[in-house]
């Protein structure tokens, strides 16, 4: 599954006569959501939409070492929407394609240690790159874009769980310099991929408005 998926679910949408939504909200782990619903019954409906907008950038300083660390979050899904109950409560599955990573890079002065040994970063880089996968299944629950008369504007909200698991790679100068090996570059690796391994979901939200027609 790929990106276009979300673009035929868009069009297949689109081109239906049936009352639309298309909706508009604030979350995480995009800033803000837009996005293109289709009612399809009282119990089904359809939906795409993207999320992004978060780009964080941030420089910091500890025991000397200087540090840029940053963070950004881009998602496009494609949902079916089940109202058991036939009214707006939803549950929701679907997949998202994702661009979510964080990447920190140590440059130049202090000390730091790598699998447990300390070294002089004068001069030398060591970078972190933290990435969820490209593509992931989502499971949430929501309310709006049930079938309905009604015209105009409207709310909706979603929660869910988009399931995956988080990378980390490295990269540094430390081993060409030889002032550690790379299976000490590796053993620190591995211990950050450790402490990323109970981190299976990454929680999702947005609420906001509709507008149906």
């Amino acid at each position: 599954m790929n990106k276009q998926l979300a673009i035929i679910v868009l069009a297949a949408l689109g081109a239906s006569a049936q009352a639309q939504d298309s909706y508009i909200g604030l979350g995480l782990p995009g800033v803000f959501t837009l996005g293109y619903a289709q009612p399809l019954s009282p119990s089904w409906g359809l939906r795409a939409d993207y999320a992004g907008g978060l780009n964080i950038s941030k420089d910091g300083n500890q025991d000397g070492v200087n540090a840029v660390g940053s963070f950004k979050a881009n998602r496009l899904g494609a949902y079916a929407d089940w109202f058991p109950f036939g009214g707006g409560f939803r549950l929701v599955g679907g997949v998202t394609f994702n661009d979510i990573k964080a990447e920190l890079n140590a440059v130049g002065g202090g000390t730091t240690t790598i699998n447990n040994i300390p070294v002089d970063m004068t001069g030398q880089n060591f970078s972190v790159a933290i990435k969820f996968p490209a593509t992931s299944p989502y499971v949430g629950i929501g309310y709006g874009h049930h079938k309905s008369d009604s015209k105009g504007m409207g709310f909706y909200a979603d929660f869910g769980l988009m399931v995956g698991s988080f990378t980390a790679t490295t990269t540094t100068s430390l081993v060409t310099n030889n002032l550690v090996t790379q299976a000490d570059v590796d053993a620190q690796t591995q211990k950050m991929r450790d402490s990323l391994g109970s981190l299976t979901v990454l929680p999702s939200a947005s609420i906001g408005l509709l507008y149906r027609y």
